[in-house]
């Protein structure tokens, strides 16, 4: 007993304790940021600067760059599109084919290569509840086909959400929900499975505003993309989300001293779904 109340006073002690850190970071010269893409949609390419750690604001695309696109021996220079900043081609992607980017940008040269996989086939997505001790969380259920069961293979996904919610500003009603990469390893022969996170069904029920960018509305619009990457693309993101929380830059695979990733992808998209949170059921165990 005389252990337990020593161990609760270090607590109270710890809870009441505050302390004010003042961070000092270091800023640094910007950096160009290239983030390219060929799938079998189309070509894209962006040319940003990086910004401070304190800025939040997304910058434009930047116009004044020469990029081209090397499917194999074939060249497709990519025109800017200032409606939004970005580098296009219609070019579109060949399962299996090498590809190369190469741009030229205020007196410097930067390249990548990637080599497409064959994109992925979605058999199904569905919303469901799974029970997590007295509590249910919201999951999308994912099933594909595994382009290459006899290979490893790499697919990002991608949820985008249109709210429902009209206190939430028309900047935030549509964006990016949730996204992440992951190998087939541990999956069924020839099928690729994830179970998507969505967000906790008390945050939902107390729809607190600091929660609003992480909860699903009823009638909320939802899409999905699964891309199947290559190897370097698969480290860059990898890399971006575990270096998120230690402010360190992601591997990119772009050479010339520049941020950023290329990457070409095979893309597929499931269906469009309008949430109905009242015909969502309860995760059964198979």
């Amino acid at each position: 007993m005389r252990k337990l109340l020593t161990i609760f006073a270090l607590l109270l002690l710890l809870v009441s304790c505050e302390k004010e850190i003042d961070i000092n970071y270091h800023e640094i010269d910007t950096m160009v940021v290239i983030e390219g893409r060929v799938t079998n949609e189309g070509t894209e390419v962006s040319v940003r600067r990086s910004r401070s750690v304190n800025d939040s604001v997304k910058s434009l695309s930047l116009p004044g760059a020469s990029i081209t696109v090397f499917d194999n021996d074939t060249a497709h220079l990519l025109v800017y599109d200032p409606s939004d900043g970005c580098y296009r081609s219609d070019m579109k992607g060949i399962p299996g084919h090498n590809y190369r980017m190469a741009v030229d940008f205020e007196g410097n040269h930067y390249e990548a290569v990637s080599t497409m996989p064959a994109p992925p086939t979605i058999i199904s997505t569905d919303f469901y509840w799974l029970k997590m001790l007295d509590e249910r969380l919201l999951v999308d259920v994912l099933w594909a086909t595994d382009p290459d069961p006899e290979q490893r293979n790499y697919f990002l996904y991608r949820i985008d959400r249109h709210s429902s919610n009209p206190h939430i500003t028309p900047k935030m009603q549509s964006r990016a929900y949730r996204w992440n990469v992951f190998d087939d390893r541990g999956n069924p022969p020839g099928r690729v499975f994830r179970d998507i996170h969505c967000m906790m069904e008390k945050t939902a029920i107390e729809d607190k505003e600091d929660d609003w960018d992480k909860i699903l509305y009823d009638g909320d619009t939802i899409t999905l993309q699964l891309m199947s990457i290559d190897l370097p693309a698969y480290d860059y993101f990898r890399t971006l989300i575990s270096g998120q929380s230690a402010g360190a830059n992601p591997v990119s695979n772009i050479s010339g001293g520049c941020l950023g990733y290329f990457m070409a992808s095979g893309i597929t998209h499931a269906d469009t779904v309008v949430l109905r949170l009242n015909e969502v059921t309860d995760y059964v165990v198979p």
